[in-house]
């Protein structure tokens, strides 16, 4: 008899409390219906051209290298800034803004060039789950809304200027405070870890 598909609460951690350090980081931006995908090839190639690895079967790159990103619309106008996403795909909401960071092991010396940005991450506390195989069934967006819950559960203040479900329908962050997601795998699995900025 086959082997039942764990449900997304059968591949969720536990929620902590983490402490990212201040880092300076590789930044790369992109804008469009598949931004992940588009600043993820920009953030590769530029860590490849400098002689630095990207994540490991272990989780995480050689040298220090973390990858992470985030969506990143808060106080924008999406379809003002790309044309391409606007009334020819029918809805704005069909483009998006996507960042991604790539940490710099400590003491390295470079400088941005073309679509990447090498600037500080000033880290800061946040609240952290992992999925186990975030891209079952799409399933892992609502994670975030778990996390959220856990929060006000807890009493815990988040960064994003929200007290409620109401006024946090939507977690597309911004650079003072990012919603991460951190794809990595262990043992040949994969995971994302999700990190909401708290006080």
């Amino acid at each position: 008899m086959p082997r039942k598909k764990d449900g997304l609460k059968d591949r969720l951690s536990e929620i902590t409390l983490v402490d990212l350090p201040k880092a300076m980081v590789a930044s790369c931006e992109a804008v469009g219906d598949n931004p992940e995908q588009e600043s993820g090839e920009v953030i590769e190639a530029w860590l490849e051209k400098h002689g630095l690895r990207t994540a490991s079967a272990a989780g995480r790159g050689g040298n220090g290298v973390v990858r992470y990103g985030f969506d990143c619309h808060k106080g924008r106008d999406i379809c003002g800034e790309n044309t391409a996403c606007g009334k020819e795909q029918k809805g704005c909401w069909k483009c998006r803004i996507y960042h991604q960071y790539a940490t710099l092991p400590e003491g390295t010396a470079l400088a941005g060039d073309g679509s990447v940005a090498v600037k500080e991450f000033p880290g800061g506390r946040f609240a952290r789950i992992a999925v186990r195989d975030p891209f079952i069934d799409d399933e892992f967006p609502s994670a975030w809304g778990l996390l959220l819950q856990w929060t006000f559960k807890k009493k815990i203040p988040n960064r994003l200027g929200c007290t409620s479900k109401k006024d946090c329908y939507s977690l597309f962050s911004n650079e003072e405070s990012p919603c991460l997601e951190e794809l990595y795998w262990e043992n040949g699995t994969q995971y994302m870890a999700m990190y909401l900025p708290v006080k």
